[in-house]
């Protein structure tokens, strides 16, 4: 390969990020009408956490095998991000419109900054954090408004998806506690796999029909399909290529642009509504996200650097 497409590549990995975990939205609210939404994640988080754990007996065989507090760390933050963060997002859009969902979602940089003023050590509260709070919160307003795209009805399932981010943002911060970290993809693996097994869980106590799937079309079918291969696999590969070779700021773009996919994808294939109140409501979140994120840090004392956490960030 020429060192010129070989620096092309990032840039196109970037890409697939922008546009996969963009189009999850999107790829979800069609499952979801047809098929049982913790159910659904489970089928698809266990399909692709089983396929990763065979990518990871390959490319990380030479780390040895988890010990048991690893095992328990990574199957934790696995539950947050899937089985509490997505699984609550799958269920909202149930109600929900992926436009409006991806919106509300983006918030989870914002509550990142927020919940990690509680941490120790971590980057402390300022006028910009809680003005981005305060600014983002009216946003979600704007958004989820009763005559925006949704009814009023449909407030419990804006709590579910603000619940959700809290619990993203939970998980994330959680991650980056870890002591002893394992490789990217045997930790991809095991969140998914931990958070697949907590979701049927969820799904039988939540007594879904699981005939739902006999019954669902094609469509609903691909979708879920897209989920697993694009949405868990392709796009965590293609996230985490980004972090080895661009800087984390280009990176975490994905952020402000993924919401943006969601409105035009929702609006263009599935005719959902983009009013005004939406736009205005979109331009607060995003303003806000960049206002919390984009602020001077003071540099923190060196320490082993992080690893991503496994799957979409502020998604689905």
């Amino acid at each position: 390969m020429s060192p010129r497409h070989r620096r092309l590549l990032p840039w196109l990995a970037l890409f697939v990020v922008y546009v996969v975990w963009g189009s999850t939205y999107m790829a979800i609210r069609i499952a979801v009408r047809e098929m049982p939404p913790f159910a659904a994640a489970a089928a698809r988080f266990g399909a692709a956490g089983l396929v990763m754990a065979l990518i990871a007996l390959f490319v990380d065989r030479e780390s040895g095998r988890p010990t048991r507090r690893q095992l328990a760390d990574y199957a934790l933050i696995g539950v947050l991000l899937l089985a509490f963060g997505n699984a609550m997002v799958m269920w909202a859009e149930q109600r929900i419109t992926s436009g409006i969902t991806a919106l509300i979602v983006a918030m989870v940089p914002t509550w990142l900054t927020f919940f990690d003023g509680l941490r120790p050590h971590g980057q402390p509260w300022t006028l910009r954090v809680w003005l981005g709070v305060m600014v983002g919160m009216a946003g979600v307003g704007l958004v989820a408004r009763p005559g925006g795209g949704m009814a009023a009805g449909h407030w419990p399932a804006v709590a579910m998806l603000m619940v959700a981010s809290i619990a993203w943002s939970i998980g994330s911060l959680y991650s980056q506690s870890v002591p002893r970290r394992l490789p990217l993809f045997s930790a991809a693996a095991v969140e998914m796999i931990a958070g697949a097994v907590v979701l049927a869980a969820e799904s039988r106590l939540m007594r879904e029909d699981l005939g739902r799937f006999a019954s669902a079309s094609p469509n609903a079918w691909w979708a879920l399909l897209y989920l697993a291969v694009f949405g868990s696999l392709v796009g965590f590969t293609a996230f985490a290529f980004c972090l080895n070779e661009l800087p984390a700021t280009t990176v975490g773009t994905y952020a402000y642009v993924n919401p943006v996919v969601a409105v035009v994808l929702g609006s263009v294939f599935l005719g959902e509504p983009v009013s005004a109140g939406l736009v205005a409501g979109a331009v607060l979140i995003l303003g806000a996200v960049l206002l919390t994120t984009t602020r001077r840090r003071v540099p923190p004392p060196p320490r082993e650097a992080p690893l991503p956490v496994s799957s979409e960030a502020t998604s689905s």
